[in-house]
């Protein structure tokens, strides 16, 4: 899917060089569900923390920068053709996503207004992604050094802005404190960033024909880095705030993308990439309501969502074969 990282047609198969990606993100958008149930608050706050903070933070930059890394093959025909494409599996996951709409949130032009601009829960992403691509198209004929430092200075600023509003703001203080996610998770600072990282990458192919314990030394890197930023997160802010630009993943997930991407892995039989989207775009139906009705705990919640979502998921890929809700 354009809005997960997929490369659509670029490959029609999932073959010995794209095998790992397709993998890797069938893994990542099951770490989503873990995400979202806050499977390890049954091991502690700290544990809870480091995941959803730490790992689970390049999740999505994973599914931007696969993206960006298809990006000339999805501009072939042009952008508006890609822009009506995702622009309608947006619109038709919010209608699907209605009746929540209207129950988790005010009826107001204000909330309607934002939900429809800036996504409703995990929907966020296609709208940080739409705009995203967009500016890439603008800006796609920049040499490669500039385009990299425009998406590095967008992307300090909202992390810079994300860490001020840690240190000065109470959250608690704010009836809706998600309200401010707007500021920062959006296509400017969020979208755009990873998504050229991912050309730039495909253009400048790094890490190219380095040893394999130098690319292994610059990935163990990384997640160093990922987690001493998380560390200290958890020792200086309220945990309960906002950590999505963190600066350590901006650096790990182009490293681990590299690493998965050339993994020589080929999956006979199986082609992970719908189920992937499947699997990230519908566990919400389930999981909101058996959180509600349930009370279960961290643990059961996961055992449950992961099991309706995989259950129903070959529903959602035989209606996907008739309606545009994946592409």
């Amino acid at each position: 899917m354009a809005s997960l990282g997929t490369h659509g047609n670029a490959a029609a198969s999932t073959g010995a060089r794209y095998g790992g990606i397709d993998l890797a993100r069938l893994v990542l958008a099951l770490c989503v569900v873990l995400a979202h149930c806050a499977t390890f608050q049954a091991v502690g706050d700290w544990a809870h923390f480091f995941f959803n903070n730490g790992l689970a933070r390049i999740i999505v930059p994973f599914f931007l920068l696969t993206t960006g890394y298809f990006f000339e093959r999805q501009m072939r025909a042009g952008l508006a053709p890609w822009l009506w494409r995702v622009g309608h599996i947006y619109l038709a996951w919010t209608l699907i996503y209605l009746p929540f709409l209207l129950f988790y949130q005010a009826v107001t032009p204000y909330r309607i207004a934002l939900t429809l601009f800036f996504g409703f829960f995990h929907l966020w992403y296609l709208p940080a992604l739409l705009g995203g691509m967009a500016l890439l198209y603008v800006m796609r004929n920049l040499r490669d050094g500039v385009l990299f430092w425009a998406a590095f200075a967008l992307f300090l600023v909202g992390s810079a802005l994300q860490y001020a509003e840690n240190l000065l703001l109470d959250l608690n203080a704010f009836d809706s404190p998600y309200d401010l996610l707007v500021l920062t998770r959006n296509f400017l600072f969020y979208g755009f960033p990873y998504l050229a990282l991912g050309l730039l990458i495909r253009r400048r192919e790094p890490l190219v024909g380095q040893p394999a314990l130098v690319r292994l030394a610059v990935l163990a890197a990384g997640f160093l880095f990922l987690g001493g930023e998380c560390f200290l997160e958890f020792r200086l802010f309220d945990p309960n705030g906002f950590f999505d630009l963190t600066v350590s993943a901006f650096v790990l997930t182009p490293v681990l993308f590299i690493a998965v991407r050339d993994l020589p892995l080929v999956l006979p039989g199986f082609d992970p990439r719908k189920l992937s989207m499947v699997v990230y775009l519908s566990h919400p139906l389930y999981l909101l309501p058996l959180r509600e009705l349930t009370g279960a705990g961290p643990l059961a919640l996961t055992v449950m969502t992961l099991a309706v979502t995989l259950l129903l998921a070959p529903a959602w890929l035989w209606v996907a074969r008739r309606l545009p809700i994946l592409p």
